[in-house]
């Protein structure tokens, strides 16, 4: 065998520089990545969901009107089966309930819904919409 053979069999089993670079990254990035979970898992202290609710204006939707809303949860844990409960007094006196539930709320998200109504959400209407209640996942 020539030293030129010799030389180029040495060649063609080495590792590009640039696949150790791209490895690296890779390595660094995951244990980076497991550091910073275990971080948070160790140190962020553990809240239960706080779940907030805002609404938007009704709006006509064929027979009725819709009340869409976006329940936020400031918390640190999931909520599930979060339920949602708006009630609308007219100027007649009279009441009608509207009910929602979202199958899961993640800590620190957001997430939507709608409520019906036969009537007219709009003032002088009193409608109320909250959430009443959650069950831990």
């Amino acid at each position: 065998m020539t030293e030129k053979e010799s030389e180029n069999q040495k060649s063609s089993k080495a590792t590009p520089f640039w696949e150790w670079v791209i490895a690296a990254v890779g390595f660094m990035l995951v244990v980076s990545t497991i550091g910073f979970t275990l971080y948070r898992a160790i140190t962020e202290e553990k809240t239960p969901p706080q779940l907030t609710i805002k609404y938007d204006e009704p709006v006509s939707n064929g027979d009725g009107w819709l009340v869409k809303f976006r329940v936020t949860n400031g918390g640190n844990e999931t909520a599930a089966a979060v339920t949602i409960e708006g009630e609308l007094k007219t100027e007649d006196g009279s009441t009608e309930t509207g009910t929602a539930t979202l199958v899961y709320a993640p800590a620190n998200s957001e997430r939507g819904g709608g409520l019906y109504f036969t009537k007219n959400p709009q003032p002088p209407s009193a409608l109320k919409i909250r959430v009443t209640g959650y069950e831990e996942p």
